[in-house]
């Protein structure tokens, strides 16, 4: 059962660490790992999709994951509205307070949506560098703070544990929003999540924030910076010559 963290404790669950095994394989898969090339990390735009409007349920596909916008309304009903595609060409199109500055297309969370990154391939996982994100006013004219959203990207791993980083969303500026661009910290993003959850909170002035309550945890994300890591060629190959002086010493012990 997937559990969002968006109370006020800000506490982080970590992964379940390995115990430290005394084999000559696993001492070199660990040497392999820690010194393997990075995945080759992609971009994901909004750019190719049409401007249309997203309900409960819906999902684009892009070379190596699966985006998905859902609603956190229990019993939730496909077409149930949690998101669009908008052009940021046309800010007109988006009929609220949503960011300037940019002509490409972008994902917007609408009505306290959930946004899910999986990886396309069965049993993959998916590892978060980055993103564009910007904070979506209710309405045009609206008085907002400096902080006027939090976007929280929480990752999940398969035995139901999950870790999460939140990013501060600024108010207006120039009287209007605009995208900012987050890296995740180091030790999130060398993490392989079986799913990735965005979803955002907004902010009153005295510095509360809120999630999944009032419609209008609302953001823009685009250019998302994603990898889907592979086994290491020099790992397996590590493997495999370990397997090999295995077998050769037993096969010399008998």
């Amino acid at each position: 059962m997937i559990q969002f963290m968006y109370g006020n404790a800000q506490q982080q669950a970590t992964p379940s660490g390995f115990p430290l095994k005394k084999l000559l394989g696993g001492a070199l898969l660990g040497a392999a790992l820690a010194t393997s090339p990075v995945a080759m990390a992609d971009v994901l735009t909004f750019n190719n999709l049409d401007n249309q409007f997203v309900g409960h349920g819906d999902s684009f596909d892009f070379a190596n994951f699966s985006l998905t916008g859902i609603s956190n309304v229990p019993g939730a009903s496909p077409g149930d509205l949690v998101g669009a595609i908008f052009n940021g060409g046309d800010p007109a199109s988006c009929g609220q307070a949503c960011p300037t500055g940019t002509t490409n297309n972008y994902y917007a969370a609408l009505n306290d949506g959930i946004v899910y990154l999986d990886p396309l391939k069965a049993g993959g996982t998916v590892s978060l560098q980055g993103f564009d994100a910007s904070f979506i006013g209710y309405a045009q004219g609206a008085s907002y703070p400096a902080v006027a959203g939090l976007l929280r990207v929480q990752g999940f791993y398969a035995d139901g544990t999950s870790l999460y980083e939140t990013y501060q969303l600024g108010g207006p500026v120039g009287g209007s929003f605009q995208f900012q661009h987050f890296d995740t910290s180091a030790g999130f993003s060398s993490q392989r999540f079986d799913s990735l959850a965005f979803f955002g909170f907004t902010c009153n002035t005295s510095g509360s924030c809120n999630a999944f309550n009032s419609n209008k945890g609302q953001f823009a994300l685009d250019n998302i910076i994603a990898s889907v890591p592979e086994p290491s060629t020099y790992a397996m190959m590590l493997l495999g010559l370990a397997g090999i002086g295995f077998v050769a010493r037993r096969r010399k012990q008998a």
